[in-house]
């Protein structure tokens, strides 16, 4: 893995409410991204199933029916969000010049009220996690792990891991390195 010190250096500057007021742009979220074939936003249900229950029948988003998703407590991904603003890009550039490829980039953004995340999963592989904003714990390969503001995580292929705890707004940004 990487040296996550320099990641966790380069601040990604983000609020809830620049991610709020980003929802507004309706046309920036189709249900499906048609080059990538993967979801531009899904949330978290408390079964720990996803869903896209806040697009228009034109498949771009409901604005309004999303933020209130949030706002009642359900976490929100952003997949693909690698431009999303001049900070992730940066950032993304970064990566893409450690590892020589893209890497997948998602946000998940709750308040815990909810839901919080998948149950304990893994994936075939590595993964970096830039916490941006909030609070929230993790169990990551049986160990606790406390996130906060700007923290920068990895662990590598196959290892068990979950977000437990989320009690107030969180982004975090994950970087998926396939």
């Amino acid at each position: 893995m990487i040296n996550l010190d320099f990641l966790k250096s380069k601040k990604i500057n983000l609020t809830e409410e620049n991610i709020l007021d980003r929802l507004l742009d309706r046309y920036r979220w189709p249900k499906i991204y048609p080059i990538y074939n993967q979801p531009s936003i899904e949330a978290i249900n408390e079964n720990g199933e996803k869903d896209q229950d806040f697009f228009w029948k034109d498949d771009y988003l409901d604005s309004e029916k999303c933020i209130k998703r949030y706002e009642e407590g359900y976490t929100l991904i952003f997949s693909k969000i690698n431009g999303f603003c001049r900070d992730t890009w940066i950032f993304n550039q970064l990566l893409f010049n450690i590892f020589k490829k893209e890497c997948n980039c998602n946000f998940y953004f709750g308040n815990g009220k909810k839901s919080v995340s998948f149950d304990k999963h893994n994936h075939y592989y590595p993964v970096i996690v830039k916490n941006i904003f909030g609070k929230s714990k993790w169990i990551i390969d049986e160990k606790e792990i406390s996130l906060k503001d700007q923290d920068c995580i990895g662990f590598d292929k196959f290892i068990n891991h979950q977000v437990v705890e989320i009690n107030s707004p969180k982004l975090s940004m994950t970087c998926n390195i396939n």
